[in-house]
């Protein structure tokens, strides 16, 4: 009797067993995974607003911030689990921008924004579960120690870091979107925000006339503006516009004085501009040169003299995105992406251009050797001028002053994560300020001893050195400025060096470094001085 209880009890439990050894496993990282890649809303618990992208604004350093909920692009975010429940936060603006914490800031205080992809730290956000489906965003850039936090309960509270402490201003909960033009506040008046929606549609020209900006070359509008080739000129104006005027049509009646206005996202070939004729962008205006192909690609030539450009995107260029060898032209927040040569190059005696609140990133050759952000190069003329300028994930300098002719003044500019894009790597200098001049005909190869001068400038994380004096033989003056993290060097100023298109030993003038800071990295002055209050060094 005994044995055929024991008999049937082993058999029971290996039925068991079978049984469980049959239930299909979870892999961990999907076990682990606490919020499902797709689209949501992300309320905050205290204030039970919603985080969103202030205004709809569609461009790098866009602020991130909290409202009621609305419903539209700025306050969807895609999530996407990069692993051990790490993600990232797509914005739902056309451009895609991720959130960001500013400069990859782990202290507390630091601002929140939007900015193109590039996968760093700044980037990823740690998800824990506090309960009752709320959860804590940790960034990775601070080691998981500052959490996403908003600022008090009302309409435009900023979002930044703080000590993770699971308090309630730092808890959200991810409403998923199930439609893409669902409301996150049904049953809430929304007929009182109904003339901020509008604001903000066009804060971020609505998607379809805005393009993206700064995106993959895929605008929306771009198509291939056939329309109307005979420009309508109203005063001094031209408007350019998908579907209407092309721009080629517009520059071949503008004359001096002429503006040309850039009316959201529009595709054109390379184009010359004519002395003084001036081009203004509205509805983020966007110059698409996508269908361009070579060398002779460029995207705006400027010959002449005394134009004004400002608030245009110029992207996608089979060469240069503007190329400038006239003088006294003055660029103003124009940004450039996406070409397959410099951003902005002057060269060839172009004097004089003053570039004010200028963005040029992601722009990449082939081979990594010439896109730079800003190429102030090959015999470029006297009194170039940046001021609040940023040069970015070039795939060659942030600044290139190889064989330039004349001297130029930066002035609170930033060079950051220069030498790599998309998988190109170059030579990853922050700001590059000489070169052997081995291109003049009938001449042998030489220096040029040029006064360049940096004030309040920063160079961060680029792959080879932040301040690079590349047989720069003038004596140079960097004030108050600060590198940081740069691969090589932070400074790079050797006292002298045998330049391979010389073939001997040259004597480098004195750089002056004055109040500057070097954290996160080594230097070779041995070329420079230094005086004021400088650290790090």
């Amino acid at each position: 009797m005994l044995g055929k209880m024991l008999k049937k009890k082993i058999a029971v439990a290996l039925t068991i067993a079978m049984a469980v050894s049959l239930v299909p496993s979870v892999p961990v990282s999907a076990a682990s995974t606490l919020i499902p890649n797709g689209w949501y809303y992300i309320k905050n618990v205290s204030s039970q607003k919603y985080v969103e992208v202030a205004g709809g604004k569609d461009a790098n350093g866009a602020n991130v911030q909290q409202y009621q909920g609305i419903g539209n692009a700025s306050q969807r975010w895609y999530v996407s689990n990069v692993g051990d429940n790490y993600i990232t936060l797509k914005s739902g603006l056309d451009s895609g921008r991720m959130m960001d914490v500013v400069n990859g800031s782990k202290n507390s205080g630091t601002n929140v924004q939007i900015y193109q992809a590039n996968g760093a730290d700044a980037q990823v956000f740690k998800v824990k579960h506090r309960g009752n489906k709320e959860y804590t965003l940790s960034a990775k850039c601070s080691g998981n120690k500052m959490a996403l936090t908003v600022s008090g309960t009302s309409n435009g509270g900023n979002v930044y870091l703080s000590s993770s402490k699971g308090n309630a201003n730092q808890l959200f909960k991810f409403e998923s979107i199930s439609s893409s033009s669902e409301n996150p506040s049904k049953g809430e008046d929304k007929n009182k925000d109904k003339d901020k929606d509008k604001n903000k549609d066009k804060g971020n020209g609505s998607g379809n006339q805005g393009g993206n900006g700064s995106g993959n070359g895929s605008g929306n509008q771009g198509g291939n503006n056939s329309g109307s080739q005979e420009p309508v000129v109203s005063g001094n104006s031209i408007e350019v516009k998908n579907g209407g005027t092309t721009l080629s049509a517009a520059l071949s009646k503008a004359k001096s004085g002429t503006t040309i206005v850039i009316n959201g996202t529009v595709k054109s070939g390379a184009v010359k501009v004519p002395a003084g004729v001036h081009i203004s962008g509205k509805n983020n205006a966007v110059i698409d040169f996508s269908s361009t192909s070579g060398s002779n690609g460029r995207g705006l030539t400027f010959e002449g003299n005394g134009s004004k450009v400002s608030n245009i995107t110029v992207k996608n260029a089979s060469d240069n995105g503007l190329y400038i060898t006239g003088s006294n032209n003055t660029f103003t927040s124009v940004e450039a992406c996406y070409n397959q040569d410099a951003g902005f190059q002057v060269c060839n005696g172009g004097a004089y251009n003053k570039f004010i609140k200028c963005h040029s990133h992601h722009n990449a050759d082939a081979k990594g050797e010439n896109a730079d952000g800003f190429a102030n190069k090959l015999h470029s003329g006297e009194g170039n001028y940046y001021e609040e300028c940023i040069a970015d994930y070039n795939s060659d300098d942030g600044w290139d002053c190889y064989a330039a002719h004349g001297a130029v003044t930066l002035v609170n500019c930033q060079a950051n994560f220069n030498g790599y894009c998309n998988g190109i790597y170059g030579d990853g200098n922050g700001f590059k300020m000489g070169g052997v001049d081995n291109k003049t005909p009938g001449q042998k190869a030489h220096l040029d001893p040029l006064k360049h001068t940096l004030t309040g400038c920063s160079a961060k994380g680029n792959l080879a050195s932040g301040f690079d004096r590349n047989n720069q033989s003038g004596v140079v003056t960097m004030k108050n400025c600060t590198a940081d993290s740069n691969k090589k060097n932070n400074y790079n100023w050797p006292a002298s060096g045998k330049p391979s298109a010389l073939g001997y030993q040259v004597t480098f003038g004195k750089a002056q470094i004055i109040d500057c800071k070097s954290i996160n990295g080594k230097n070779n002055i041995s070329g420079a001085v230094l005086s004021g209050r400088c650290s790090g060094f």
